[in-house]
């Protein structure tokens, strides 16, 4: 740029703060900080990031992972959701088979136990909250996991290799959403292989009349830029080489009209950003209308400046101080009616993150040996730093990860906040996916701030759309914040109908646990809800209403418990089952045969018995309510039985020999069992009920629904019962009466009771401690994963130590881990040692 045109800066811009105003209605800069506020006030977002201890798994084995729960927008771990979700999808169904409910204060972790007939494949971890449903899936953690069933054989064609190392596709982003006519613009690439992994690529651009316009080449995994001037009547074509020595075409965007570009440059000075905006058609100064810079960072306004459609040029300077914390900044220039014109995406970085250090106590142990592992976290200023950790220690030559693949500090920073693919009203690009993103936060790599910022141009702003935002379209919000788990439903009279003031109690019973109580009442619909509950596992849940003047004639019910969000893959745009698996044969071979053993372990404990037929008739537990043996006739009640009787001796009318059932003439009925003489002259049976004698009217009073057998007793078989049973016996056995009967399911006016899953009990991770001797030691240990501790916490001198035993492995041992500190500073760290 020329010094005419940083001149320019003084005569054509006025620089505003985000609280200066004019008094005379609404001004553009006062309607974007007010849309800001009311975003940054109404619409909070939640992050969530999970650290596995390893990147793939063996069916069979067990998946450790720590979760962390951060403000969307400051970043600090104290989020008001105290409930995280996590699920394990099968790709290939599209469907969860696995869910994890924890209970989660700013961080959690759990363990999700892999069932060995698990089908080899490409699996989805998901995490989210029940808050975070209302916004997009994309802002779902997700990471793909590779589960293993011990093949090794190799899945990468000759053809797919060849292929990996030229691009297949070839994106182009001009800078600032725009190229315009006339005006110097940069343009962003990405090349993408097969897989849609960057892929390094050199070529030229020719306009349509075959001169050559520029010569270009990536820089770093595929991305790079160039210049250009467009010219009217002219169409650019790239033309990139390809590993036979041919050039395939790739056509440039369109360049506009008339239209403004926005160039930025974040890296020549470490105190500033500087913005320079173009205009190729600018307006008379009184048909001419203000233009806005507008900076943000996670919804947060850093700086704002003024600008007007009459000039040609102008630029701006950012002070990087005026950006509260490390991350993306996206910078938009705004025309009059508040819509985006053009957008740029930088980095802020000032390394105020925590310095995390990883020091085992020697550089080189022998198997099965003691280690002792310090943490010490500082700030930027080298003060100590409080914080919370995860630790994972793995077996190098078994686990081998991806280069510079994704920790808590790219996530957070960045991954979380730059899209995949956007879409917007005002520009439109494909956006790839930042691939390995913890390349760019290598302090020892030199030229990561600038491919950090040729990253920053192939990338879109995900957290909301500034059409969307200025028009005050908001996201509905059906998912509220979860404080705790919640039992909720509604008690209504059993017409349906509302009932005043109904009291409800609740009734938590967990095994082993002391109950937990709490009371409530319904609202005007008649719904009710308690919140914030905190149970474990399977809990049983017992609710219970009464009205106002101690009435349980209520039918209380309990909604269901909340289910995972559908299943919409979404798939990363490069998939990682292409690979050479040869080079994870040793994790495959010690994999399967620790869980092998495992299994051989289980099966010696239990006693190995030779199977015997048993041929005696099944033993029946004798019901005391019958004293006499063998009944002569038997009808057994079955619904169908039931449904269509008003009487108990209908049920037996007709079905029953020697037994007439007829009308008394009264409403009920009279039972006679033929062949039976009497000297008292009444024809009346002995009817027992449950045992207990009773006269018929008791027996008609019985809902015949609610009878299990009604069993006939004539003749010598009645003849236990003496004299009084002359005319035989009717006797009545009921379900309740029953010994086995089971009242849990016996409908209670104004009570239900329902089981359901509480938060899951994270499990310990078990590694032995080889300096006592016992019996489990013999066995061969070639764990791949050596040590998981997801709560190592550093005091207040910022310093933490760890301690576990090495495995039979002679091997080098990778230690990473990765926390959070209150404040919301995050630190990653990496050490490794060796086993001789």
């Amino acid at each position: 740029m020329t010094r005419k045109f940083y001149a320019l800066l003084a005569l054509v811009f006025i620089i505003t703060s985000a609280f200066t105003f004019t008094q005379e209605g609404e001004t553009l800069t006062e309607k974007i900080l007010a849309k800001l506020e009311k975003y940054r006030l109404t619409t909070p977002q939640e992050k969530v990031y999970l650290h596995f201890d390893k990147p793939y798994y063996m069916a069979g084995e067990t998946m450790w992972f720590k979760g962390y729960l951060f403000d969307g927008i400051t970043h600090k771990i104290d989020s008001v959701s105290r409930v995280l979700y996590v699920d394990l999808i099968d790709e290939t169904q599209g469907k969860v088979i696995a869910t994890r409910t924890l209970k989660c204060e700013g961080s959690t972790y759990g363990e999700v136990l892999l069932p060995d007939s698990l089908a080899e494949g490409m699996y989805q971890i998901r995490a989210y909250t029940n808050y975070m449903r209302n916004f997009s899936e994309e802002f779902f953690f997700r990471q793909e996991i590779k589960i293993w069933q011990g093949s090794i054989k190799n899945r990468l064609s000759d053809t797919n290799a060849s292929k990996m190392t030229e691009a297949s596709d070839v994106q182009f982003f001009p800078e600032g959403g725009n190229s315009v006519l006339g005006l110097d613009s940069r343009i962003g690439f990405k090349a993408l292989n097969i897989l849609g992994k960057g892929v390094d690529i050199q070529g030229f651009v020719l306009e349509n009349q075959k001169d050559t316009v520029v010569a270009f080449q990536s820089e770093h995994l595929g991305m790079g830029f160039f210049n250009y001037t467009p010219e009217a009547q002219k169409t650019y074509i790239a033309y990139v080489k390809q590993n036979d020595g041919k050039y395939r075409q790739f056509a440039l965007p369109n360049a506009y009209e008339q239209g403004f570009t926005m160039a930025v440059d974040n890296l020549s000075n470490k105190e500033k950003i500087k913005i320079f905006v173009s205009n190729n058609s600018p307006k008379p100064a009184d048909k001419s209308s203000e233009i806005v810079v507008v900076a943000q960072q996670r919804g947060q306004l850093c700086f704002m400046a003024k600008g007007n459609e009459s000039q040609k040029s102008f630029a701006v300077s950012i002070p990087k101080n005026k950006i509260p914390d490390d991350g993306i900044v996206q910078i938009t220039l705004m025309n009059a009616k508040g819509e985006p014109v053009c957008e740029r995406l930088i980095f802020n970085n000032q390394n105020k993150q925590i310095n995390l250090k990883i020091t085992p106590d020697k550089a080189n142990y022998k198997t099965r040996e003691k280690v002792t592992v310090n943490l010490e976290a500082t700030d930027a200023e080298g003060k100590p730093v409080e914080g919370n950790f995860s630790v994972a220690v793995t077996d190098a030559n078994q686990v081998l990860a991806e280069p510079f693949q994704e920790n808590l500090l790219s996530y957070l920073l960045l991954s979380s906040d730059a899209s995949n693919l956007t879409n917007a009203e005002y520009y439109t690009a494909l956006r790839g996916n930042i691939e390995q993103p913890a390349y760019y936060f290598d302090k020892e790599n030199v030229n990561a701030p600038r491919h950090l910022d040729i990253l920053m141009m192939t990338q879109g702003w995900r957290r909301f759309v500034w059409r969307d935002l200025m028009a005050d379209k908001m996201p509905k919000m059906d998912y509220f914040l979860e404080t705790g788990l919640e039992v909720t439903g509604k008690a209504v009279k059993p017409n349906g109908k509302i009932a005043d003031k109904v009291t409800l109690t609740l009734v938590l019973k967990n095994e082993g646990k002391n109950p937990q109580f709490q009371v409530g009442m319904t609202d005007s619909l008649g719904r009710y809800g308690f919140y914030e509950l905190d149970f474990f596992d399977t809990t049983q849940v017992f609710v219970q209403g009464m009205k106002q003047g101690g009435g349980k004639n209520l039918d209380v019910t309990i909604n269901p418990q909340r289910v995972s969000p559908k299943v919409r893959i979404v798939k990363l745009p490069y998939n990682p089952m292409e690979f050479d698996s040869k080079n994870l044969v040793e994790f495959l071979k010690k994999a399967n045969e620790a869980i092998e053993l495992e299994k051989k372990l289980k099966l010696n404990k239990n006693q190995m018995l030779e199977g015997v037929t048993v041929t005696a008739k099944k033993f029946e537990e004798p019901d005391p309510r019958k004293i006499y043996g063998r009944a002569s006739n038997s009808v057994k009640v079955d619904q169908m039985l039931c449904a269509g009787a008003t009487n108990v001796f209908q049920m037996i009318q007709g079905r029953i020999p020697g037994v007439q059932v007829s009308p008394d003439g009264q409403g009920g009925f009279r039972i006679i069992i033929r062949g039976i003489s009497t000297i008292t002259g009444s024809t009346d049976p002995l009817f027992l009920l449950d045992g207990m004698p009773v006269d018929g009217g008791t027996i008609s009073s019985i809902n015949p629904c609610d009878v299990d057998v009604i069993d006939v007793l004539k003749g010598a078989d009645a003849g236990i019962f003496g004299s009084q049973a002359a005319n035989g016996v009717i006797a009545i056995l009921t379900k309740r009466g029953g010994s086995n009967y089971d009242y849990s399911k016996d409908p209670v006016l104004g009570v239900t009771i329902q089981k359901r899953m509480g938060y899951n009990t994270p499990r310990e991770f078990y590694a032995p401690k080889y300096d006592v001797a016992i019996p489990d030691h013999v066995r061969p240990d070639f764990r791949s994963t050596l040590h998981w501790q997801p709560n190592v916490k550093t005091d207040a001198t910022g310093k933490a130590s760890l301690t576990y035993w090495n495995t039979d492995a002679k091997a080098t041992i990778k230690i990473i881990a990765e926390g959070v500190s209150t404040q919301g500073l995050v630190g990653v760290a990496k050490s490794e040692y060796g086993v001789k």
